[in-house]
């Protein structure tokens, strides 16, 4: 009867966690959506919102790949500038969606939002899982911290006033409404860097083969969909095991240091043909133009995480720091691991730019999760020592013998609940404040973020008439998205992928106000190899007549577009 009545609450309790689990993933999934549902309702006639959530350039520049893709390319190739070079293979995983995408008739869009919120899922669905293989008291709690950690309140001089707003706000993937739900390749990244820990762990302590090298065959796909996730582990993993090596050695375990090295072993086997796919990724950055743009980015991009990280973490940190104490003196590999895991890369980022990285990814590494288990693991060490010290040190007044009676599960759930509660009351006004910044944001009308929906004539034309990579003229803006809808190649259109983007704006502007000579204009264009010109919502404005009329012929005219060829 007992083991029968033990069956039945695992199984309930498993219930439980289900429940548990499909509750609070959909509440913090539904609050990452919640803004892209409030602008897609606004009522702006003849226009439609481009159902951006996060930095519009990039956000645009995926699609552009995913369009690509869609043409028949397998690498990318620079949608943003018109200058020869080589294609890559960074980021051609979005070139795959392009063609799923043209396969199943689905939008682009819509296609990069759904692999976001699968990528969410998996994610979610693992660090569930690590969790509870992780045996912490209160998994679910831990679970709780993960998906709402946020960072605390800081007041700022922002312009002509000072406003109370988050630390960190710069770094759109540290609030939790946000961070939930990120990009495609960070949330698939975030669920295979898990993966690979899980099955680490597995192997350590089962010394089962096939754990490794599951993990070896995950290494180059870790690699190329998110390389950031593979450095923090490939940093991690050896500074772990020499703790978990140095706390055996302190207790006199040299017949089971003795045993562990055939799982050291694969385990450095796993670490050399990682950091050979680590190698391989970097490599792609010698290619040229704006492939070798990323080493510039890592060595100048040195955000202010030392004034600032901490105050991100929020009200977990202290706790997070006990949870590390505790971690290190258990002798437990899977503890020691995780407490590695959130300290080691943190303490790296000084070093950040000796080593030529930006520090930034130094906390892209799933910092909020190993935080988060951490705090739990500091919480249950202050529970248990304040359970010493009540009983030792405390004599019980007679008024609450009767809570002495209470089993003490039930004062831990309560002890517990009350902490959820208050940390959920906590977190409240950072996510109220997350979704009305991202609805304010994207609110106003611009031509990238609200389009016109008349310009899908003027793509369809293009589509129709002009071969791939056809390279096309326009403002900055307007070069941000024309990619994405029609199969061009922008003179301008991306901070980051247009070649000598300063040098060349200031000459679009000019072309565009009509204060060339017909010589220059046409030089202009020849010179540059710019086959069509398109004067859009952005670019009539500047200048509402005919553009060059004695060099330029109209060739699509309509009142929201004119689409130009050389005579």
């Amino acid at each position: 009867m007992k083991i029968r009545k033990l069956i039945e609450i695992t199984i309930n309790q498993k219930r439980l966690n289900v429940v548990f689990f499909l509750i609070s993933t959909f509440s913090v999934l539904s609050l990452n959506i919640y803004p892209l549902y409030v602008l897609n309702s606004k009522n702006y006639p003849g226009r439609t919102y481009a159902l951006i959530h996060n930095n519009v350039q990039d956000f645009y520049f995926y699609q552009a790949i995913m369009n690509e893709g869609a043409n028949g390319a397998n690498l990318i190739y620079d949608p943003y500038t018109t200058e020869p070079h080589r294609s890559s293979i960074i980021f051609s995983y979005f070139t795959w969606l392009g063609k799923f995408s043209r396969l199943t008739n689905i939008p682009y869009v819509y296609t990069y939002h759904a692999v976001r919120i699968l990528g969410s899922l998996l994610f979610f669905v693992s660090a569930y899982f690590l969790i509870h293989k992780l045996r912490l008291p209160h998994p679910n709690l831990a679970f709780l911290f993960f998906l709402y950690a946020a960072p605390l309140f800081t007041l700022r001089n922002l312009g002509d006033k000072i406003d109370k707003i988050p630390f960190m706000y710069w770094w759109t993937a540290m609030d939790p409404v946000r961070r939930s739900a990120y990009l495609p390749h960070h949330m698939i990244g975030g669920f295979l860097l898990i993966l690979s820990v899980i099955l680490i762990l597995r192997f350590f302590s089962s010394g089962k083969l096939k754990f490794i090298i599951i993990t070896i065959f995950l290494s180059p796909l870790l690699a190329f969909i998110h390389t950031p996730s593979l450095f923090i582990l490939l940093i991690v993993l050896p500074s772990a095991i020499i703790i978990y090596l140095i706390s055996q050695f302190l207790q006199n375990n040299v017949k089971f240091l003795w045993n562990l090295r055939f799982i050291l072993l694969l385990t450095f086997v796993y670490w050399i043909i990682s950091l050979l796919f680590l190698t391989f990724m970097v490599s792609q950055t010698n290619k040229g133009f704006p492939w070798n743009q990323y080493l510039v980015w890592e060595r100048n991009l040195q955000y202010p995480l030392n004034k600032e990280l901490i105050g991100a973490f929020g009200i977990l940190f202290p706790f997070a720091l006990i949870g590390i104490l505790s971690s290190l003196i258990s002798s437990k590999f899977n503890r020691i691991f995780v407490a590695v895991w959130f300290s080691v890369p943190l303490l790296l980022i000084p070093l950040a730019p000796k080593l030529s990285i930006s520090n930034i990814r130094l906390i892209q590494g799933l910092p909020y999760f190993t935080l988060a288990v951490l705090a739990a693991l500091g919480l249950d060490f202050l529970f248990s020592l304040g359970k010493v010290i009540v009983n030792k040190f405390f004599k019980i007044p007679k008024t609450l013998v009767a809570f002495q009676r209470l089993p003490i599960k039930l004062i831990s759930l309560l002890f517990y609940s009350l902490i959820g509660l208050l940390f959920l009351i906590h977190v409240f006004p950072s996510i109220v404040w997350s979704i009305k910044d991202q609805i304010r944001e994207y609110s106003p009308i611009f031509g990238n973020t609200y389009l016109d929906n008349r310009l899908h004539q003027a793509f369809n034309f293009i589509n129709k008439n002009y071969p791939n990579k056809t390279p096309i003229l326009s403002t900055f803006y307007t070069g941000n998205y024309l990619p994405v809808y029609a199969h061009t190649i922008s003179f301008i259109g991306h901070s980051g992928y247009t070649n000598n983007l300063s040098q060349k704006e200031p000459l679009v502007f000019k072309f565009y106000e009509n204060k060339m000579t017909d010589n220059e204009a046409k030089s202009f264009l020849m010179d540059n190899k710019i086959t069509l010109v398109f004067q859009g919502p952005e670019e009539k404005p500047i200048y509402p007549q005919y553009l060059y009329p004695n060099i330029l012929k109209p060739v699509y005219d309509k009142e929201e577009a004119t689409i130009y060829v050389l005579k």
